[in-house]
């Protein structure tokens, strides 16, 4: 009794330190499904994984305390037999052997310390204080999730995994055997270096048979059960996906690996098939528009390759053409265009901007749906202008776009065409509003909420808007649309930047967006690719495969969606020309900007013998404003600073508002140059300031003040 007292006395001076038997944890990033994508070394640098009493199949538990403490339910952490006869052994025997128990070890991995009386006295004590302070079941926990298994692998959790690729619950009893022979002498005894690996599983199951443990058939069978003496390695699926979410602490995430690896495959053989064109990387990430979840997420073709380790998802790029969906969006929604209206495709002069079509053409007039689907650039940009603030730049603004933290006058006119910087990540959160009535939503990637709940534009327009692109790509794929096996219906966008630096193609369906990058992490430029020619390829595939699996369905219409006889007429003359029937959004009224008439489109008119004169929009709401225009004086542009040597010439061009094209040019007020309206002329001038003023024939006057300046 009076050692009971002394031990409780002993027991409350010097406390068990408890904190030593949960050690550091690696972490795991597992699917829904229990997937393992990616694990991580505790901060310590071992692998372990704590498990649970119920996750451990009964005759391992067994199969440990019969292998290394057979009278563990009968001793008090202790057991005086075992040490008297390893004390006699060692005094007469060649080779020593202990006389730990389960409790004893547990204390002496609690605190390594060098082995010595002192310390086996303080090792017994911190035995008992673990069987006075826990039941023999957690005592027999806590060994097999601290007990070393060779290297860095520390308990039967993390053994399971990287000698048999196997959670414990599902170990075989000769993998079981083999797992109980370590802990004696980890690093000689592990399973990826020891030579005599059946004579240990031998003695094990026999044992367990001799014990009653196991059956006669099923010793026989485990002795013949074949070896794979190796370690296997961490599982690094997703790594830039699995990185977010490691640093996110997350430990299930809601990524699908099945089509994570389609995508990456698919994304890496087109990717591959286009390195004589200088692409040398690519990236995509896929949404579930319904769950609003990142469901595959490929930050590189490769990330063992050179810069394989950047992530393509999340890096920031100029995203091309593909925000001019949501300018139609926008302008669809506040009465500007309807699908079959006309739009001019023709020079646009804004200071200067100047933009161009790729082809480096003008379509004149044209509809715009058909505009958007060949992603025509003045179009846009002009739509733009006429939306003043209620443009692409008020919207990416609402929609919380967090690299767009300039003004509006910093990227002017060009952010239509992709003049500013957006990630894959985000340019594709901000597609899922088509699939969504307009809306951005909550998106949840590796762990991390994206907490946006916000309307963007209507669901009408997004649902028209979704329509345009989706009959776009049938028209211009029409015939490998036919080839492919289970394509579904989707709306599909383009986008490539400026020397064709950056590659994009987004895709989405009902179900899915998805969104792909092709193009270089260091900058370069490819030979001249376009986003059609490149990431087109792997949406097309992917919605297949997706479709295969569940058939996909397309967006529904909205109620306040209708078909009225409209009049398609770019500007209406006193009656309209070009009368049909096209969808409509109820409660919009159509509105007809008077900037629409310009210069140029005042030209093009009179050219195609659609207008005689600019009378003939006399009964034209806008005509008493348009008749009092100065003529639009557009080279040199004001303010222009030109580099020139002696033999170039400075273009000279503008356009009249008057019925009668007769203009002038002047020189600083010098002598006039009679041209016509929208023709150029061409003058030599010297270095300096300069004042070129035009004259239409009613005397209205423009004048632009420019500066001419030597060679580069």
């Amino acid at each position: 009794m009076s050692l009971f007292v002394i031990f409780l006395i002993l027991d409350f001076l010097y406390p068990l330190d408890r904190d030593k038997l949960y050690r550091l944890q690696s972490q795991k990033v597992l699917t829904k499904k229990g997937e393992v994508l990616r694990m991580g070394l505790s901060r310590d640098g071992f692998w372990r994984f704590d498990v649970k009493s119920d996750e451990l199949p009964e005759l391992l538990k067994k199969s440990v305390i019969l292998f290394e403490d057979r009278y563990f339910y009968y001793h008090f952490g202790v057991n005086p037999y075992s040490i008297l006869r390893a004390f006699f052994h060692n005094l007469t025997g060649k080779k020593t052997i202990g006389a730990s128990t389960l409790s004893m070890q547990i204390a002496r991995m609690m605190k390594r310390k060098k082995r010595s009386y002192k310390n086996k006295i303080i090792e017994i004590f911190n035995a008992f204080q673990l069987e006075w302070h826990f039941s023999k079941d957690e005592i027999l926990l806590f060994y097999l999730n601290l007990a070393p298994y060779g290297g860095n692998i520390e308990g039967i959790g993390a053994a399971s995994y990287f000698y048999f690729k196997s959670k414990p619950k599902d170990l075989t009893i000769a993998q079981i055997a083999l797992l109980t022979t370590i802990p004696k002498n980890p690093n000689l005894n592990r399973l990826d270096s020891q030579k005599n690996l059946h004579a240990k599983r031998r003695k094990v199951l026999s044992l367990m048979y001799k014990n009653h443990l196991i059956s006669k058939s099923q010793n026989l069978r485990s002795r013949i059960e074949p070896i794979i003496k190796k370690r296997f390695k961490a599982p690094f699926y997703a790594p830039q996906y699995t990185n977010i979410a490691l640093k996110n602490k997350a430990k299930i995430v809601n990524l699908d690996l099945q089509i994570q690896l389609f995508l990456e495959k698919t994304l890496k053989k087109a990717s591959n098939a286009l390195k004589k064109f200088d692409v040398k990387n690519a990236a995509a990430v896929l949404i579930d528009n319904e769950n609003m979840n990142v469901i595959a997420y490929v930050g590189s073709k490769d990330f063992k390759s050179p810069l394989g380790q950047n992530d393509g998802v999340r890096a920031v790029r100029s995203p091309g053409s593909t925000l001019k969906p949501f300018i139609y969006a926008l302008a669809l929604e506040n009465g500007l265009i309807t699908p079959k209206q006309n739009v001019f495709d023709l020079p646009l002069y804004a200071g200067f901007y100047e933009p161009e079509n790729f082809d480096k053409k003008f379509m004149g007039l044209v509809r715009a749906e058909e505009a958007l689907q060949y992603s025509l650039n003045i179009p846009a940009v002009e739509l733009n202008m006429f939306l003043e603030n209620k443009s692409l730049y008020e919207m990416l603004k609402t929609a919380q776009i967090s690299s767009l933290d300039k003004s509006k006058e910093f990227y002017g006119h060009s952010l239509a065409l992709g003049g500013f910087g957006i990630s894959l990540l985000e340019l594709t959160h901000l597609y899922t509003a088509f699939s969504n009535k307009g809306r951005i939503l909550p998106l949840r990637v590796g762990g991390k909420l994206v907490d946006k709940n916000i309307s963007i534009m209507s669901k009408e327009s997004a649902y028209l808007v979704s329509e345009i692109l989706s009959q776009g790509i049938r028209s211009r794929f029409s015939e490998f649309w036919e080839s492919m096996e289970n394509m579904p219906k989707i709306g599909f966008k383009t986008g490539t930047s400026a020397d064709s630096k950056d590659l994009y193609t987004i895709g989405f369906s009902k179900k899915y967006t998805l969104g792909v990058w092709m193009g270089n992490f260091d900058g370069s430029k490819t030979k001249d690719l376009t986003g059609l020619d490149t990431a087109s390829e792997v949406v097309f595939e992917l919605f297949s495969y997706l479709n295969s699996k569940k058939q996909l369905q397309w967006l529904e219409k909205p109620k306040n969606i209708q078909k009225s006889l409209v009049c398609l007429d770019a500007i209406k003359k006193n009656t309209c020309k070009n009368k049909d029937y096209d969808f409509t959004i109820k409660g919009v009224g159509r509105k007809y900007p008077c900037k629409r008439l310009r210069g140029q489109v005042l030209a093009f008119l009179m050219k195609e013998k659609m207008i005689t004169s600019i009378n003939d929009f006399s009964r034209h709401i806008c005509y008493p404003r348009w008749i009092e225009k100065k003529p639009a004086l557009i080279s040199p542009y004001d303010g222009a600073e030109i580099f020139m040597d002696k033999e170039r010439k400075i273009m000279l061009k503008c356009f009249s508002f008057s019925d009668d094209d007769t203009i002038y040019f002047s020189i600083d007020d010098g002598d006039l140059i009679e041209s016509k309206s929208s023709q150029e002329v061409f003058v030599k001038m010297q270095k300096g300031s300069h004042k070129v003023s035009c004259l239409d024939a009613n005397s209205k006057k423009s004048t632009n003040h420019i500066i001419i300046k030597g060679d580069l």
